[in-house]
């Protein structure tokens, strides 16, 4: 694409030295650059001509392609299904879109655990109703395999995305296990779900605090770098006498199947062998399970009916001193109107370490959920969709849509995390990002495999049972294991086999090692 000869200009010059990044900044708004780029492009190390084309090409590639499918589009419109919760990131561009293109955005809302459920219906009943959805990345194997949305690896292949560039693509390894179902581009990502673990610097900077506890374990009053620490941290910082926990980790149902897969990869130990054999009812399953119960005394007493909100309270009313979150969560606990407690006064670090049985330090995170866009089939306007999830989800649009309250994406590309905008700066802090950047290339995903939601509702339910009493340890993971191998039969173990391979082949070198990954075939 041809480049305005002042705006080239402008880039030569401020890359020979010839202008101030002020200047630079200031000149390329009155030539009409969004500010995100301009922001990127001067921050760049790859000099700011090669910066701009290489950041500002997949918005352009996706409005080119968008104004050629709006203008011989006969529905003047897209409908797209999202998640409850989600619409404040998408919003700011919806006049853009009508007054540009003359395409009016519609949003269905639906509660988050109900979008999977609403993408199957619609392979069945293939109305049309949806341009675009937004599902989890564990609906992409379902909806492939029944038909309801597209393959969308020729559009990326045709249009790039700049999915999997170092310095502005998806990072690695979400850009591959949240995006891709055997091998494929299933749908785009737009929100960065990972979980960290966030801490109150307040009470780590207090100086009796930090004495007492250096006097009782003998080492300095810090986040923690072990789940030990972690344990340890949460029974000195207890204080239930006066409304103050020592984490708010989930033991509700729906989210605490998280709470073991996280302390179960980080033994290095996946879902799954590479037989699809279930692996976690084994012994160092049960250990997982019991380190939770033996936690459970320093939790939040409303941690067995916590949701995602209620947990953010909590932490940002300042009830708690840790706390498992998305990212979502460090900014809603930033906020002063939603973390009065918290805001200027968190400390956030990589999910803490755990041991291999060979002794071997391990780090591994969890991307759970991580939501994306994706075409539907049975779209009047297939390519505009998709030109709107290109779009949406560019480095440059990404990065300014993200920081918007009202929505659920957090940084998910690069950019956003090693080269932010000041908006993202001012959302979520160097420091969170930079965390945020060193835990997600440790993560490890969802089970974004065929049947992925039966296999977490069943690990799920057996999970909650042992953690509420109702069944030992044992008992709720061998009960878990045979209602995997049954949704495995019933699926076809080839046909899932196939998927977990493809899903674990692009962990990181270190969880591949511990789980064995590499002697699978």
């Amino acid at each position: 694409m041809e480049m305005n000869p002042k705006l080239e200009k402008t880039l030569q010059e401020y890359e020979a030295g010839g202008m101030t990044r002020r200047s630079f900044l200031k000149t390329m708004t009155t030539l009409g650059v969004a500010a995100a780029v301009a922001n990127a492009v001067a921050l760049s190390p790859l000099g700011a001509v090669k910066a701009f084309a290489a950041i500002n090409g997949p918005e352009e590639r996706a409005w080119a392609l968008a104004k050629v499918a709006a203008a011989k589009a006969t529905k003047k419109s897209l409908t797209l299904l999202i998640p409850t919760g989600s619409i404040g990131n998408m919003t700011p561009y919806v006049d853009k879109w009508k007054n540009e293109l003359g395409i009016t955005l519609e949003f269905i809302e639906e509660p988050d655990e109900v979008v999977h459920t609403k993408g199957m219906q619609e392979a069945v009943a293939k109305t049309g109703r949806y341009d675009v959805m937004m599902p989890t990345a564990m609906s992409y194997p379902d909806w492939i395999d029944s038909g309801v949305i597209y393959d969308l690896t020729d559009w990326t292949e045709k249009h790039d995305p700049e999915l999997f560039n170092k310095e502005y693509g998806v990072v690695f390894p979400a850009s591959h296990h949240a995006q891709l179902y055997n091998g494929r581009v299933a749908g785009l990502l737009c929100d960065g779900d990972q979980i960290t673990l966030l801490c109150r610097k307040d009470y780590l900077e207090n100086p009796a605090k930090a004495k007492a506890f250096e006097d009782k374990f003998g080492r300095k009053l810090a986040v923690p770098d072990t789940w030990k620490e972690y344990r340890e941290l949460a029974e000195f910082m207890h204080d239930p006498a006066n409304g103050f926990y020592g984490s708010l980790e989930y033991r509700s149902p729906y989210y605490v199947k998280w709470m073991f897969m996280q302390r179960l990869v980080s033994k290095g130990v996946l879902y799954f062998d590479g037989e699809m054999n279930p692996t976690f009812n084994s012994d160092t399953g049960v250990q997982v399970l019991e380190e939770m119960l033996e936690m459970n005394q320093f939790l939040h007493p409303d941690a067995f009916s916590f949701t995602w909100s209620s947990n953010y309270n909590a932490f940002g009313r300042g009830e708690g001193f840790m706390n498992i979150v998305w990212p979502s969560g460090f900014k809603y606990s930033m906020a002063p109107s939603t973390g009065p407690a918290t805001t200027g006064n968190i400390a956030a670090t990589v999910m803490p370490a755990d041991f291999t049985k060979d002794g071997s330090k391990l780090y591994a995170g969890m991307f759970c959920w991580g939501y994306g866009y994706a075409v539907s089939k049975y779209s009047a306007n297939p390519e505009l969709a998709y030109a709107y999830a290109q779009w949406m989800t560019s480095p440059t649009i990404s990065a300014d849509a993200i920081p918007y309250l009202g929505g659920y994406s957090d940084p998910y590309r690069v950019n956003h995390m090693l080269k932010p905008t000041k908006r993202l700066v001012d959302t979520y802090t160097l420091p969170y990002l930079d965390t945020l950047y060193h835990n997600i290339v440790n993560t490890v995903p969802d089970f974004c495999i065929p049947g992925g939601f039966e296999y977490q509702d069943a690990l799920d339910k057996e999970v909650h049972a042992c953690m509420t009493g109702s069944k030992d340890p044992k008992e709720a993971l061998s009960q878990a294991a045979h209602k995997f191998e049954r949704i495995t039969r019933r699926i076809g173990k080839d046909k899932v086999k196939k998927a977990w391979i493809a899903l674990t082949s692009n962990l990181a070198a270190p969880i591949k090692k511990a789980a064995g990954v590499d002697q699978w075939s």
